[in-house]
């Protein structure tokens, strides 16, 4: 680091001549003993001097002088300085360029600090004996809060959580500490950091350490030590973006929320806008550099108010340590999505937050509140971030009511996963969970296939046995067209692929015969895919997606899907009427 020269200038209370100085401050004053030191300045800051100095006012302010005009000084006039008498005046000054480029470098060094400090559970603590205050850092894995505390009160809170046996050796900590012990070293034999089972005993370490200005303070760490078998518990990272695991950040918000009941919590899940295309178009090394500069971005802004986990693919969960209000949060996500619209061109992001315990009382229940409000986001247009307030969002059990009864239960992942990925969710879920409801089945695919209407049906009797899609009230224009024809008319030979009739186009004279050509366009179905297959017990039935009153040309890379769809269909049994 730089050195500041922050200098101790004396002169004299009746003509301000100066009496003592280092080198620098003779420099400045010419080596001239019998001016007044106000003398040396520039024209401008010898009237401020004065008025300061009559005004006794102790507050900083900026001085320049003859000498080099160009660089001001920071300056103040130490009038509450020990062992001097009223002849003398104390005159602090340093440079102010210096000053400004030993904070940059300070902060990039507290910036690496807590970078390693991220690397360890460790809680670290600073006591300063004439205080008799301890102020503790990185405590986002213990029960404790972050910054100051009387000892006394610390001691009580350790006590809480020490047992009858490990109190003397908790004695002895406070001894060390109150007594000046240069250096110390001790275990206490039973879990003084967290509710964490896999945590036996704590170590704690400290040493002395001497400043510039001859104060001492002790430095030390608490050291949780686990035992053997719970390794499992210790901090793992994402190996792409250097972010916690999936893993950890569900355990540390687990602990903060669930076991901890630590209030003004709250969890982000980011999400982003179209990763899918990004990959396709630019590639997966394109997409990983992504997300390792969202990841920086994210713990950047972030800074010691929470901490980042990757969660998902392009999906990543921040748990907040401190928000008092919805404006705190709102201040940290505005600023995220705002440094990645700036650094990231083109990109962006969408978010969805809740708080502890408004918006829920345990971990699970915050997240499938955040992650309602991640889904509304991306609803209303993406590039948004979406904070639960009960004014104006449901609450939790309309929330639940809502995501259990709906459409989206079955597929874990945002509406951007790719469609073969959620295929094969749906298929194990029919194959080896508890089967669910064909109509939910075909609702989760539509969305998942963003096709307008799904419709499954019996051919026998044209019996509609299920509908999903956006547009699903448009399956009545189906149902009336089959009045009149037999599903199985939708066979258009010239259109089969894979066992599928696969029309984009119904208006094209060339797309079957004209009769049924007509009709269809009659009841304003423009577009179509026929699947016909059997179920389980041998009924003949009809996947049929449609486009009402709009042409759709269907995505050739999801016919492959929609084929498999409907032959997971055909191995298991129909619903009961």
């Amino acid at each position: 680091m730089l050195d500041s020269r922050i200098m101790a200038v004396l002169i004299a209370s009746d003509d301000h001549r100066l009496l003592s100085a280092n080198a620098e401050a003779w420099w400045l004053a010419q080596n001239d003993v019998f001016v007044p030191f106000e003398s040396f300045l520039t024209e401008e800051s010898q009237a401020e001097f004065k008025d300061r100095l009559s005004a006794r006012n102790g507050g900083w302010f900026l001085v320049f002088f003859q000498k080099q005009p160009e660089i001001p000084y920071l300056t103040r006039f130490a009038f509450d300085a020990p062992n001097l008498n009223d002849s003398v005046i104390q005159i602090i000054l340093t440079r102010l360029d210096e000053l400004m480029d030993n904070y940059r470098l300070a902060n990039q060094s507290l910036g690496v600090y807590d970078s390693m400090l991220t690397l360890f559970e460790d809680l670290f603590f600073e006591y300063d004996r004439d205080t008799d205050t301890l102020t503790l850092y990185n405590t986002d894995q213990s029960v404790y809060h972050p910054g100051p505390v009387h000892l006394d009160d610390f001691a009580d809170l350790l006590s809480a959580r020490c047992s009858q046996e490990a109190r003397p050796s908790l004695g002895s900590f406070l001894a060390h500490l109150r007594n000046g012990t240069p250096r110390f070293r001790l275990k206490i034999p039973c879990n003084l950091f967290n509710e964490d089972p896999g945590i036996q005993s704590v170590q704690f370490k400290g040493i002395t350490t001497r400043h510039r200005n001859d104060r001492k303070t002790l430095v030390g760490i608490m050291h949780p030590l686990r035992t053997r078998g719970a390794e499992e518990q210790e901090i793992t990272y994402d190996a792409l973006t250097g972010v916690v695991s999936k893993e950890h950040i569900t355990r540390l918000a687990e602990d903060r929320i669930n076991r901890r009941h630590a209030e003004h919590s709250a969890i982000a899940i980011l999400d982003v806008d179209y990763f899918k295309h990004i990959n396709d178009n630019y590639g997966h090394q394109h997409g990983d550099h992504l997300l390792r500069q969202l990841a920086g971005i994210m713990e950047t802004e972030l800074k010691d108010g929470g901490i980042v986990g990757r969660i998902g693919g392009d999906e990543f969960l921040i748990l907040f340590y401190h928000v008092e209000t919805e404006t705190d949060i709102r201040a940290y996500l505005r600023s995220i999505k705002s440094v990645i619209s700036a650094m990231l061109p083109g990109v962006t992001v969408s978010i969805g937050a809740a708080c502890y315990p408004y918006s829920a009382q345990n971990y699970s229940d915050l997240f499938q509140v955040a992650d309602w409000c991640l889904y509304r986001a991306k609803a209303k247009g993406r590039n948004r971030y979406i904070i639960h307030t009960l004014e104006k969002h449901p609450p939790l059990e309309q929330i639940k009511a809502e995501q259990t009864g709906g459409e989206r239960n079955l597929v874990r992942g945002r509406e951007d996963l790719p469609l073969g990925d959620a295929l094969v969710q749906i298929q194990y879920m029919m194959r080896y969970g508890k089967r669910p409801p064909l109509t939910t089945v075909i609702g989760e695919f539509a969305v998942r296939a963003s096709v307008p209407l799904l419709t499954l049906f019996r051919e026998e009797d044209k019996a509609l046995l299920a509908v999903g899609g956006k547009e699903k009230n448009d399956a009545d224009a189906l149902t009336d067209f089959l009045k009149d024809h037999e599903i199985r008319e939708l066979t258009i030979p010239r259109n089969q692929v894979d066992g599928m009739t696969v029309t984009h186009t119904v208006d094209k004279k060339e797309e079957g015969e004209v009769e049924l050509r007509e009709a269809l366009l009659a009841h304003g179905i423009l577009s179509y895919i026929y699947i016909p297959f059997r179920d389980a017990e041998g009924r003949s039935l009809a996947l049929i997606f449609a486009s009402v009153n709009r042409k759709v040309f269907w995505n050739e890379e999801h016919l492959k899907y929609f084929r498999l769809f409907a032959d997971l269909l055909s191995e298991c049994p129909a619903d009961p009427d």
